[in-house]
């Protein structure tokens, strides 16, 4: 009987979404990634109509496997928070709670970075409201560039929103973008909550691939 997991999610901004989805996307410990646009007060936004919103990238993880702490530490440290702001809000800084529990984690790492940097951080920590999803070609962008092995990996789920919410479409992406091996990858399933039957089935599907 496999172990029911603890899951928690994370919504951040650092610039466009694309690169993000795919470095965070990458991680042992990460479940699966959206990107969209949170933030702001404009109902139903769009890219082309984005209002006051930022874009922003979601992160499902299992806390037992990756802390919050560790996600937060790699934000901070893959991007300029203090950069001028571009496009109003599209780009800024961004790190949005969905408790407070999260809020008291965010504060205190910002605070021991500051520290440890001696320098302010400016960026945006803000309580998490509406996640509206990106179109779909937004969406596990980079691993889309690769047409055939997309289709390939499309014929595996049951629709494209099962694609683009997958932890291993999630992984692909990261690989495509230079983040992480396809040998990492293959390794880490056999640590995943899932039946040794899916286990195989993911590896064969994985190996049947045509880049």
């Amino acid at each position: 009987m496999l172990e029911e997991r603890r899951i928690d999610t994370f919504v951040f901004g650092m610039g466009c979404f694309w690169s993000p989805e795919a470095n965070f996307g990458q991680l042992p410990g990460v479940l699966r990634t959206r990107v969209g646009f949170a933030g702001g007060t404009k109902s139903d936004p769009t890219y082309r109509q984005m209002g006051d919103h930022t874009e922003t990238v979601e992160v499902t993880y299992d806390p037992d496997a990756i802390s919050l702490e560790q996600l937060l530490r790699k934000f901070w440290n893959d991007h300029n928070p203090n950069r001028p702001a571009y496009k109003e809000r599209q780009y800024i800084s961004l790190l949005l709670y969905q408790n407070a529990e999260q809020k008291t984690i965010m504060e205190a790492v910002k605070q021991q970075l500051e520290v440890e940097r001696k320098n302010t951080i400016y960026t945006e920590i803000a309580p998490m409201h509406d996640f509206t999803e990106a179109e779909p070609h937004h969406q596990k962008y980079y691993l889309k560039r690769f047409k055939k092995a997309t289709e390939q990996l499309m014929s595996h789920f049951p629709s494209e929103a099962a694609f683009h919410t997958s932890t291993i479409t999630s992984r692909l992406n990261g690989f495509v973008r230079e983040y992480g091996t396809l040998a990492s990858i293959k390794e880490e399933i056999a640590k995943w909550n899932i039946s040794d039957d899916e286990a195989i089935r993911i590896q064969e599907m994985l190996d049947g691939l045509k880049w």
